[in-house]
């Protein structure tokens, strides 16, 4: 049984030498794949090829390692043993070497096919995360716009409320004072000995406000008119919780600065109510 193995193994080797492979590749191969089929070993050497000590010298071990013979095996004289296997030809061994490298062709066409279907399904899962990616930018983009057309409408609407709010206050002014106007022209009637009710006051001791917080929630509040600005301002800041912020009137249209804030409302122009509209800074 050894000498048939042992000749099965030379079998092997010359094989592998006659198709060109170098002793020691031929040796290390053979090994490592422990003399299993000649297919196995040139597979092996295709995948360790590039190895740095893949042409190293190595030395045929004696024990049983990797398939080798087993130092405890009886020593056999050749004559004893099988017979050796008969020489191939040159013809058989062309055809030998024809043959595994038709198979080795085929294995490395497989692989190169399997490579092509590989890159195939990377690039087919590249193109969809990144189709995947522009369409959460495109959504992302959409739903930005929305909310900044929501913002515009609702400020357009508040501004367009102020407005109404100060025409409204404007007209009953002017009723107001027309009225004074026209009773102050009137001469009373001398044989009149009923008291006439008086004529409706127009200096306003209060100022009705309607302060527009940032976050678009309204705060209504009575001042004496007489009230400075500054203290609406910090009326603001403690119902707020806002440190700094600028004061507007949409309509007519009007930013107050820090030097207004000593003046009353009566003064600017505020009474007997109106809409201040506070933004941050």
């Amino acid at each position: 049984h050894y000498f048939i193995q042992s000749n099965l193994r030379m079998g092997l080797k010359e094989d592998m030498m006659d198709m060109g492979f170098g002793e020691h590749r031929t040796t290390r191969a053979l090994r490592a794949v422990q003399y299993s089929s000649l297919e196995h070993a040139i597979a092996w050497l295709e995948a360790h090829e590039n190895d740095p000590d893949i042409d190293d010298p190595i030395e045929e071990s004696g024990g049983n390692v990797l398939g080798s013979a087993d130092p405890e095996a009886p020593a056999q004289s050749a004559g004893e043993g099988e017979a050796a296997p008969t020489p191939k030809t040159e013809e058989e061994k062309a055809a030998k070497a024809a043959e595994i490298q038709a198979r080795i062709a085929e294995r490395r066409k497989i692989a190169e096919e399997k490579d092509k279907e590989d890159a195939v399904m990377r690039e087919k899962i590249r193109r969809k995360e990144g189709q995947s990616l522009a369409e959460m930018r495109e959504k992302r983009r959409e739903d930005e716009m929305k909310q900044l057309a929501e913002e515009r409408r609702r400020q357009k609407k508040e501004d367009e409320r102020a407005r109404k709010e100060v025409l409204e206050n404007i007209k009953r002014d002017r009723e107001a004072k027309l009225a004074k106007k026209e009773e102050a022209s009137t001469p009373a009637p001398p044989s009149q000995s009923v008291a006439t009710p008086p004529a409706p006051k127009t200096d306003y001791n209060e100022c009705k406000l309607q302060l527009r917080l940032p976050s678009g929630q309204p705060v209504v509040n009575c001042f004496k008119a007489e009230d400075t600005l500054g203290e609406v301002v910090a009326f603001i800041r403690e119902h707020s919780g806002l440190d700094s912020f600028r004061l507007m009137t949409s309509f007519p249209r009007k930013q107050y600065q820090p030097t207004d804030y000593g003046f009353s409302l009566k003064s600017l122009g505020l009474c007997p109510s109106s809409v201040i509209i506070v933004s941050r800074q």
